[in-house]
Order: structure tokens, then sequence, then C-alpha cells
């Protein structure tokens, strides 16, 4: 590995472009909560498309680089900010990212995408083949929000197969009395997902804890596995390799 600590691959600590962090203030707090979770790299997804941001592309870059400086000074070590996007999927989603208006995933070939949770499974499916297609390797956000795939092991399995990766928030394991957070973490014992992540957004709305959500799953998860979701498979993200 070329880093330690814990990576988190998709998160909202941009100030004041979307619904995530709304001041460089707030995102600093953020990245002191993140690192005293453990993590030492993080992914920063602001929303595109999805109604949620104001886009303009010059101003993320702008804020992007400032806030990447300042988190160098977080803790003993620093945290390293990576770029990306959230990217809600609509037809020209992929000529836009031809055309670079999106950011994959710290200018790698996987892309961070995100759909309308009632989407049908044939439209996701169609959906994610299409980026494949275009050459982009999708990380399909926060899986448990989708209904088409809730419960539906088989359909998620044939997710894996095309080469998709597979992402859960960490907030969506810890709940104790939860249907779907037993989904959610049987899922990861039975090594369907690739990426936990925190798909932080405020301090008090949706923190950025991945510490917590390791402490949960470590009791029936193999060390192993555990490791793969939050350092190996964000490494090979990195590295733009194929998981």
């Amino acid at each position: 590995m070329e880093y330690e600590g814990y990576v988190d691959i998709h998160s909202h600590i941009i100030p004041g472009v979307d619904d995530g962090s709304q001041s460089f203030e707030e995102s600093m707090e953020m990245l002191n909560i993140a690192y005293d979770q453990g993590v030492r790299v993080m992914y920063a997804t602001s929303h595109f498309g999805s109604g949620k941001e104001k886009y303009d592309k010059e101003l993320l870059l702008e804020r992007f680089e400032k806030l990447k400086e300042m988190a160098l000074g977080v803790g003993d070590d620093g945290i390293e900010l990576l770029l990306g996007n959230e990217v809600y999927y609509r037809p020209g989603t992929v000529e836009l990212l031809d055309k670079k208006e999106i950011f994959t995933m710290g200018g790698s070939r996987y892309v961070l995408v995100e759909f309308a949770y009632g989407i049908s499974y044939n439209e996701l499916y169609r959906s994610l083949q299409k980026l494949i297609n275009a050459g982009y390797v999708p990380i399909l956000a926060h899986i448990e929000r989708y209904y088409c795939l809730y419960r539906k092991f088989s359909e998620i399995a044939s997710l894996r197969e095309m080469g998709i990766g597979l992402q859960i928030n960490t907030d969506s394991v810890m709940a104790k009395f939860s249907s779907e957070a037993s989904f959610c973490r049987k899922l990861i014992r039975n090594g369907y997902i690739h990426f936990l992540a925190s798909d932080c957004h405020r301090v008090g709305w949706r923190p950025p804890v991945m510490k917590d959500g390791y402490s949960v799953l470590e009791k029936k998860t193999p060390p192993e596995y555990l490791d793969r979701l939050m350092r190996v498979n964000p490494d090979i993200l990195r590295k733009n390799q194929f998981l």
C-alpha cells in the first residue's frame, strides 16, 4: 500500500458548491472528524446534475485547490484530497464526461454515479452499460438506496459481473435494529461490495465517520475483507486498475 489509514471515496467536503459543507470552517471541522476516524485520503465528490448544486466548474476547482492545501495541515499527517464528482446520470452524461465537464475519480476512468432511487433494474443496467461501452468504470453510489436492488442479490451479483464498483454508506451499516442495515451488512459479509464510504455532507448531518462503520462490521467480517473495502480497492481505483 502507498498510504496508511482509510480512504473515503465519497464526500461533499468542498464548501458552498452543493448540499454538503457550507463554509471552509465547516469543511475543516469535517476534515478533523475524518482524521480522527482514521481517514488519510478523501475524494471530494460534489454533486453534478442532481439539482442539489449550483454547478460552476471554475469555482469548484478554485475551492478544491484551496481546501486541498488546508487539508494537508490536518492532524499530524494531513489528509490528501482527490477530485471527483458524484454524477446524477442523465442522457448526455457520457458526452459531458468525454468533454471533461464532469470530473472522474482522481482523473481515472472511474466515475462515481447515482440514479433516481425508483429507477427500474433494466434502465439501471442499460445506463451503466453505456458508461462501460464508452470506456468508463462506474462506481454505483450508495446501492442500498435503489428500490430495484433491495434484497435482490442476483441483480447485484450481475452488476458485479459487469465490472461495476459497488459502494455502501457507512451510516447504512450502523443502525442496530434496521432491516436496511442488516441487508447492507449481509452484502458486505458475503463479498458483494467494493467500497465503504461516508458520503459525508455536514458536521451535524451525515458526518465523515469511517472507523465507526468499521467497528460495527469487524465483529462478523474478516479483517482482510474490510481492508479491501477501505484500503485495497481504493488503491486499485487510484492506480486506475480494474477491481
